[in-house]
């Protein structure tokens, strides 16, 4: 199973997904079998590495991020099994680079319809991840704890599919 997280510019966001995912997937021995990656809809941080006020927050978490930012490229839809959208934005971003490929938007989700306790009318109009870039160090926080508890419930998604032999579908 391969995992791509997407926000904007693969620095603040979508990194710390990556980081937190990761650290989830090594806890549970599985990666060999989940395979973790995060990219940005645009191109401009490509090769920085992550906003230091994220990679700060992360580390006083216990989570490091060692990444160099991604733009999505057609290959990851391609490539990737699962596509988790930081907020509608960047869905729109992904949307827009599938060209209306539905084995492609198909893989598509936003990581807020993971968010703990969502009954299915959050789940289809779940709100976005807040981007922390031009704020203060509040922001940065907020974005962990979001991160950090949908991930944990996105994990136990995707390992009720792998388990059952099946490709992500909606939740």
């Amino acid at each position: 199973m391969k995992v791509m997280f997407v926000c904007m510019g693969n620095i603040c966001r979508s990194p710390l997904a990556h980081a937190i995912f990761q650290d989830l997937v090594d806890a549970r021995g599985l990666r060999e079998t989940i395979h973790v990656e995060s990219s940005g809809t645009d191109a401009y941080h490509t090769g920085e590495q992550a906003d230091r006020r994220m990679r700060e927050t992360a580390a006083r978490h216990g989570t490091h991020i060692d990444h160099r930012a991604l733009h999505l490229s057609p290959r990851h839809l391609a490539e990737y099994d699962l596509i988790i959208a930081m907020d509608q934005a960047n869905l729109r971003g992904i949307q827009r680079l599938a060209q209306g490929r539905s084995e492609f938007l198909a893989k598509v989700h936003l990581l807020r319809e993971f968010e703990p306790g969502a009954d299915a009318t959050e789940r289809s109009a779940p709100e976005g991840v807040p981007d922390p870039y031009y704020g203060g160090a509040a922001g940065f926080e907020t974005v962990y704890a979001i991160v950090s508890r949908c991930c944990e419930v996105l994990l136990e998604w995707v390992l009720e599919r792998i388990d059952d032999g099946n490709r992500p579908a909606r939740p």
